[in-house]
C-alpha cells in the first residue's frame, strides 16, 4: 500500500489520474464530456449575469435611459428563464449519470475482486488491501469517489479563471484621468504591486489548506483501526442475531472501552488523533486560509475602489471588476487547491491500482468441458500435494484417489485432516503445487474455467442467501422456473414452510427490502441452500455439511429420498455427522492431509481403523437420534 505522508511527483500523479479518468469514463459513457459541457454552460450564464448587473447597476448610477434599462432588465430576465429551464434539464440528466458513476465506481472494484484467482482472494495481504480501500472512500471518500469530483471542480475552475479574466481586463485598461491625485494607479508598477500583493494573499489560502489536507491524508493509515473497530461493533450491534448476547453479557460497556475510549481506536473522538491536530496546528492552517481569503478581499475591493474614485470608470463597472476579480481569486485558489487534493488522492489510487493490477496467474484453460447427458465423467486425482500461499504446510499430501460418476461420496476426518481442501481442489478454487485432478482423464486446467466450474454446485458451511425473494435464491438469478423451483424446495424438506407463505415463491429472506418478509430459521436457510444446489443440475454436487443446522428428523427426511433427489449425480459429503455416511456407497477418511481409509461404511465398521474410532465415539448420539425419531 502506497505511504501517504510521502508526496507523489506530479508527473506520477499526472499519469495516475488520467488513467482514472480514462477507466471510469469507459463504464461512465460521456459523463466526463458532459461534466465540461455542464461547466462551461454555467461558467457563460454566471459572468454573463454578472455582466448584465453591471450595465444594470451603471445605468441606474448614471443616464437611466429607460430604453436601455429595459433592454437589460428584459435580457436578463429571459436569459435567466432560459438558463432556469435549461438547468433543470441538465441537472437532472447530470444525477442520473451521477447515480449511475457511484453504482459503476463500486462495480469496478467488485468486479475485480470477483475475477481474481480464489488464492488472491483468501490472501490476507490483498484482503487488508480491499479493506483499506474500502475504509479510505468510506472516510474520507478518498479514490475514486475524488476523481468525478476532482474533475468538476477543476474544470469548472479553469473556465471561471478565463471568464474572470476577460471581464477584468478593463480594470487595467481604463486609466484615472491625468491631473487626479490618484493618477499614478496607472503606473506600471502600481498595477504590478497590486497583482503582486493579489497573488501573494491569493496563494496563502491554498498553501495552508494543501498543508492541512496532506496531514489529514496521512493520518488515513492511523484510522484504520478505528474504522475497522467501528465497523465491527457498528455492525455487529446493528445485527438482531446479536443483540441477545450484548444484553445478557452487557458488552455494550466493552464496546465503549474500545471504541469511545481508546484514542487510536476511535480518532474521531475528543482526544483522537484527528480532534488533537484539529485544535492544534490544523485549526491554525484552518484560520489562516480563511484571513488569506479575506485580505485578498480586502486588496480586490481597495484598488477598484480606488480607481473609480479617480475616474477610471463608473459604479456599474465596480460591480463587474470587484464580482470578476473576486471570482478569479475563488477559482484560482480552488484551482490549486483541487490540484493537490487530486495528487493527494493519487496515492489512495495507486492503492486502488495496485488491486486491480494483480494478475490471475490460474491458467483459465480453452478446451470445451463436455456437456454430457448421460452425465457420465469420471474424475481421478493422481498424487496430488498442496499448501496454502504462505504456509510451509502441506495441507495435501500424496492423494490419490478416483471416482466414477453417480458415486455416492463421504468425506470424513477431523478438523485439519485435509477434508475442505480436498473440495477446493476438485472445484478448481486452488492448483496443486504437485500431481494432477483429471476430468474424464484430462487435467482439468485445460479445460475453460467458466465451463469447469459450471459443472459443480456446491454448497458450502458458510453458505450465503441474499435479501432477495424465495425464487430468486434458489434459482441464483431474477428469472425463476417456479415449478422446478418448487420441486427443489420440496426434495430439499422445505416444502410444508413454503406451502405456508401466501406469496410462495415471491416471499422476500429477510426485512431489509419488504416489512413483510420472513426470517427464516438456520435449518430453513440450510434446506433453501441445498434447494440452489439441485436447481442448478449440475452433474456433481457437493454438500459442506449439508446437514448441520438440522434436527434429526428433517435430516432423516433428506437422507430418506437422497438417492431420488440427486438422482444420476455424483454426490460428495463433508460431514462430521457419521451417521450421513450410511447413505454413501463410499467413504473416504482424511487424516493429515492424506487418506487413510477407503471403504463402504460395512466395511470400515468391521476393521479397527480410523473411521471405526470415530464412529464408536458418536455411537451414543446416533442411538440417541434414533430412539427420538421412533419416539
Amino acid at each position: 500500500m502506497a505511504n501517504k505522508s510521502e508526496k507523489m511527483p506530479w508527473k506520477e500523479a499526472f499519469k495516475i489520474n488520467v488513467r482514472a479518468i480514462k477507466l471510469l469514463n469507459s463504464k461512465n459513457k460521456l459523463m466526463f464530456p458532459y461534466v465540461i459541457i455542464k461547466a462551461l454552460f454555467n461558467t457563460v450564464f454566471s459572468y454573463a449575469s454578472l455582466f448584465v448587473t453591471a450595465r444594470l447597476i451603471g445605468e441606474l448610477a448614471g443616464e437611466r435611459r429607460p430604453e436601455k434599462l429595459i433592454f437589460w432588465a428584459a435580457f436578463q430576465i429571459i436569459s435567466t428563464a432560459v438558463f432556469a429551464i435549461i438547468n433543470g434539464i441538465m441537472y437532472h440528466a447530470y444525477e442520473v449519470k451521477a447515480t449511475n458513476f457511484w453504482n459503476n465506481m463500486n462495480r469496478i472494484e467488485d468486479e475485480k475482486y470477483m475475477s481474481m484467482d480464489y488464492s488472491d482472494v483468501e490472501d490476507q495481504r490483498i484482503r487488508d488491501l480491499k479493506d483499506q480501500i474500502w475504509q479510505n472512500r468510506n472516510w474520507s471518500g478518498w479514490g475514486f469517489s475524488r476523481i468525478q469530483w476532482g474533475f468538476e471542480s477543476l474544470v469548472s475552475n479553469v473556465f471561471s479563471v478565463f471568464g474572470a479574466v476577460a471581464l477584468s481586463i478593463g480594470l487595467i485598461i481604463n486609466k484615472v484621468p491625468e491631473g487626479s491625485p490618484l493618477a499614478f494607479l496607472n503606473n506600471p508598477l502600481a498595477i504590478l504591486g497590486f497583482l503582486a500583493l493579489t497573488g501573494l494573499c491569493a496563494a496563502i489560502s491554498p498553501f495552508l489548506q494543501n498543508k492541512r489536507d496532506e496531514a489529514y491524508a496521512s493520518l488515513s493509515d492511523r484510522a484504520r483501526l478505528g474504522n475497522r473497530i467501528f465497523s465491527h461493533f457498528g455492525g455487529t450491534r446493528s445485527d438482531p442475531d446479536s443483540m441477545v448476547d450484548y444484553r445478557m453479557y452487557n458488552q455494550n460497556e466493552g464496546f465503549i472501552k474500545h471504541y469511545r475510549w481508546h484514542k487510536e481506536a476511535a480518532p474521531w473522538y475528543p482526544g483522537g488523533i484527528f480532534d488533537k491536530y484539529s485544535r492544534g496546528v490544523g485549526g491554525l492552517m484552518s484560520i489562516g486560509s480563511v484571513l488569506g481569503e479575506k485580505l485578498i478581499m480586502c486588496v480586490i475591493y481597495l484598488f477598484v475602489c480606488l480607481k473609480a474614485l479617480g475616474g477610471a470608470f463608473g459604479l456599474g463597472e465596480v460591480t463587474q471588476y470587484v464580482g470578476a476579480v473576486t471570482k478569479f481569486v475563488s477559482a484560482f485558489t480552488n484551482g490549486v487547491v483541487t490540484l493537490n487534493i487530486l495528487r493527494i488522492n493519487s496515492k489512495f489510487l495507486k492503492d486502488i491500482f495496485e488491486l486491480l493490477d494483480i494478475p490471475n496467474k490460474m491458467y483459465q484453460g480453452s478446451l470445451t468441458t463436455e456437456k454430457r447427458r448421460d452425465r457420465k465423467y469420471n474424475v481421478e486425482f493422481k498424487d496430488v500435494s498442496f499448501k496454502y500461499p504462505n504456509s510451509d504446510r502441506w495441507a495435501l499430501r500424496h492423494v490419490s484417489v478416483k471416482f466414477e460418476v453417480g458415486t455416492k461420496l463421504a468425506v470424513v476426518g477431523e478438523n485439519g485432516s485435509g477434508k475442505s481442501t480436498f473440495i477446493k481442489l476438485l472445484c478448481r478454487l486452488y492448483d496443486p503445487q504437485e500431481g494432477e485432478i483429471l476430468l474424464n482423464g484430462v487435467n482439468i486446467k485445460k479445460y475453460r474455467y467458466d465451463e469447469y466450474i459450471a459443472i459443480f454446485s456446491v454448497v458450502f458451511q458458510d453458505f450465503w442467501l441474499m435479501s432477495h425473494k424465495l425464487g430468486q435464491n434458489v434459482a441464483g438469478s431474477c428469472d425463476v422456473d417456479e415449478p422446478r423451483a418448487i420441486k427443489c424446495l420440496e426434495d430439499a424438506g422445505f416444502g410444508d414452510r413454503l406451502k405456508e407463505l401466501p406469496d410462495g415463491l415471491e416471499t422476500w429472506l429477510g426485512k431489509d427490502f419488504d416489512e413483510d418478509g420472513i426470517v427464516t430459521s438456520g435449518g430453513e436457510k440450510q434446506k433453501i441452500a441445498i434447494a440452489r444446489a439441485l436447481y442448478k443440475d449440475a452433474p456433481f454436487i457437493v454438500l459442506d455439511e449439508p446437514t448441520a443446522s438440522l434436527d434429526p428428523l428433517a435430516e432423516a427426511e433428506i437422507y430418506k429420498n437422497f438417492d431420488e433427489i440427486v438422482g444420476d449425480r455424483t454426490a460428495i459429503y463433508i460431514s462430521h455427522r457419521l451417521s450421513s455416511c450410511r447413505f454413501c456407497k463410499e467413504i473416504l477418511v482424511f487424516e493429515d492431509g492424506g487418506i487413510i481409509e477407503r471403504g463402504t461404511h460395512d466395511g470400515l465398521i468391521g476393521s479397527c481403523g480410523r473411521y471405526k474410532q470415530l464412529w464408536d465415539a458418536q455411537a451414543k448420539y446416533y442411538k440417541k437420534e434414533e430412539t427420538e425419531q421412533v419416539d
